[in-house]
């Protein structure tokens, strides 16, 4: 930890609040700024410039989307907060911070292009908007370049209110403080509770009724969805059938599945309070879980990323005790069981899971050999040969018997996935999907090359691509917020096919690389844009039954709101969406808010080289690359759930391991 005289420390001479003040109005400007351009007819003027300046005037009022009193009143809470930031003391100069700010600035930008125009081109094509572009850079640049040092200074203040409440007395502190892990649970459980009631039997989804379909052998059983959860699920409704109602078996469920995600949450706070982090941290923490409707209003969804990322959260809690216990972890036995069990089910729940813990394996084994070669070069360079013969044979067996138990902690995960695959796979047939879900971006990017530029591909191109996707609909079913029409097209060609088709993709993306880009970012640009709310809350459990009021089954597998309730699910569905788009609490239920503080968090980590932070931080990073490859993030912001969920701690955990 760095002494206060080692910490950076700025010139006495602060900015002039003029400069500040000025920061303030871009900011606010910034914020209130629409890229929108009117159509406002010019009468009565006939001279040139008169008229270009009439018309200027009336683009910048068109583009600001609040009137004068409102935005002095952000003008002036901006001013307070960064002249507040600045007297505060640094722990890096602000030029360690500008490459991220601008960073985010150029997102943000970028985004409010998509937003409105679907293009960046937006950004130029229109005069008024080149000087609104550079209003949105500038303004959103001292906004993030001010936040992240604010954030940085509150993660590494120290106050009163910081640690445990330990040093307090009183009879419900003191049971509290025995019982704090089964108290949160309990809380939480009692809050979500509510939202099942509310939301009886639960909230469906197309998928869960493609699930049901594959379980009961009304269609083939493929890898579409997780088989392990298809069959989980579907044994969960026959149990209901058997005791006389699918509603049961559906309640049940999302039951099951908010008492082990509460569960891992309550132990994400417990360990919090170990840590002695913020108590503001933990207090607006188990707010957030109790209030949150990314939190609360997705408990009554069976949906597989709901338990997946329940087991991926266990995963990152117990990848940050290791961190702080060592190899103390390794002995501990339950421990090692939650890590066998919880990985496992974390892999069954999602496909995509085993390739994020497969690179936590391999960081594991990294570990381990540079840890070897440390030990190794440590007895190497000792003085006393004899002693250290003694030395290093005790240190070698206790190596081999840690390296051993990580071994199969580890990698039995993978062994029971294989096994558990294997037995459901051979009782129910299941048939291999096709890997156009793991392609849906590739797909994205070429269905947007096709509709900018088809008249340049070759003959040959096309028939490459006709072989893979249905080339002469991709210009017309291209939708820049989805992959999924286009990659519903995909004709499962051999995999030369494949080989050739990529072989093609790259050439295109040589000849236009801007086009790509643009296919991503368009699609994806929600990660980066707190100014949009992705409100997406099934509202029932008849949600996706439509398709399956004239199917034989649907007179015995289904689903049926109480008529008591009728209408309840509907308010409730609305109050997420009032507290997703309100003040403040909206934030919390924002995907581009917490994936901005998981770059503002690894930045910290990179100035202060936290490798044990990074570790942690690995499945959110790999589950970012993931949410840039799935299908769409508008209107599915369950992909980023392992950021948001895993976020909260995180933060605490930085804030134990920061090295300032």
């Amino acid at each position: 930890m760095k002494s206060a005289d080692d910490r950076y420390n700025p010139k006495s001479c602060r900015f002039s609040k003029e400069w500040m003040f000025l920061q303030a109005f871009l900011t606010a400007l910034a914020l209130n700024t629409e890229l929108g351009v009117a159509n406002d007819e010019i009468d009565g003027i006939s001279n040139v410039l008169l008229a270009r300046l009439y018309a200027l005037f009336a683009q910048i009022e068109f583009g600001i989307r609040s009137r004068g009193f409102f935005l002095t009143v952000l003008t002036a809470a901006l001013f307070v907060g960064y002249m507040w930031i600045s007297q505060k003391k640094r722990f890096f100069s602000t030029e360690k911070h500008a490459a991220l700010a601008a960073f985010l600035s150029a997102m943000y930008t970028g985004g409010m292009a998509y937003w409105y125009g679907g293009s960046l081109s937006l950004l130029y094509s229109f005069q008024i908007n080149r000087i609104r572009s550079i209003v949105l850079l500038v303004g959103m640049y001292f906004f993030y370049l001010h936040a992240i040092e604010g954030m940085h200074y509150m993660l590494h203040k120290k106050t009163e209110n910081a640690g445990t409440v330990a040093e307090k007395k009183g009879k419900w502190v003191s049971m509290y403080q025995k019982s704090s892990f089964w108290i949160t649970w309990g809380i939480l459980m009692l809050a979500w509770l509510v939202h099942l009631i509310l939301r009886y039997p639960g909230a469906m989804s197309y998928d869960n009724w493609a699930q049901l379909r594959y379980y009961y052998g009304f269609e083939t059983y493929t890898t579409a969805q997780p088989i392990f959860h298809t069959w989980l699920f579907g044994s969960f409704i026959r149990l209901g059938v058997k005791l006389g109602s699918s509603n049961v078996g559906l309640f049940l469920f999302v039951l099951m599945q908010t008492l082990i995600m509460s569960a891992v949450l309550a132990w994400t706070l417990e360990l919090m309070k170990r840590w002695n982090a913020a108590s503001w941290i933990r207090k607006l923490t188990f707010a957030v879980y109790c209030v949150a409707p990314y939190f609360a209003g997705y408990a009554a969804f069976p949906i597989k990323d709901y338990l997946y990322t329940a087991f991926l959260v266990l995963l990152v809690c117990l990848m940050a005790e290791w961190m702080i216990l060592r190899d103390q972890f390794w002995q501990h036995i339950g421990k090692n069981v939650l890590w066998i069990v919880g990985t496992t089910l974390m892999i069954l729940c999602r496909k995509n899971g085993i390739y994020l813990y497969f690179v936590v394996v391999t960081v594991v084994l990294v570990q381990m050999g540079l840890h070897k070669m440390k030990g190794a070069k440590d007895t190497a360079d000792s003085r006393q040969p004899e002693a250290d013969k003694r030395e290093k044979s005790a240190a070698w067996k206790q190596w081999m018997r840690t390296a051993g138990r990580k071994l199969i902690v580890v990698c039995l995960p993978f062994v029971l996935v294989f096994v558990v695959e294997g037995i459901i796979t051979q009782v129910y047939h299941v048939e291999k999907d096709s890997p156009k879900e793991m392609f849906s971006l590739p797909f994205q990017q070429t269905a947007r090359y096709v509709k900018e530029y088809g008249d340049e591909i070759s003959e040959e191109e096309r028939e490459i691509i006709a072989k893979v996707l249905d080339y002469d609909s991709l210009a017309e079913i291209y939708e820049p917020m989805t992959a999924d029409p286009v990659k519903t097209t995909y004709r499962s060609g051999s995999a030369g096919d494949l080989t050739a088709y990529f072989k093609v993709w790259l050439k295109e993306f040589f000849r236009h690389p801007l086009c790509y880009v643009e296919a991503t970012w368009n699609q994806n640009y929600y990660v980066f844009a707190p100014y949009v709310d992705n409100v997406v809350y099934n509202k029932n459990c008849l949600v996706g039954s439509e398709l399956e009021y004239d199917k034989e089954y649907y007179s015995w597998l289904n689903f049926q709101i109480p008529e008591k309730m009728e209408g309840v699910s509907n308010v409730t569905v609305k109050l997420y969406s009032l507290l997703t788009t309100a003040p403040v609490i909206g934030m919390f239920s924002n995907v581009a808010f917490y994936v901005i503080l998981m770059f503002v968090l690894l930045h910290f980590i990179r100035l202060e080289k936290n490798k044990r932070a990074f570790f942690v931080m690995l499945p959110a990073v790999i589950s970012f690359l993931f949410v840039l490859l799935a299908p769409q993030i508008q209107g599915q912001p369950r992909y980023a759930f392992p950021i948001i969920y895993t976020m909260p701690l995180m933060i605490a955990f930085y804030q134990r391991t920061g090295k300032v």
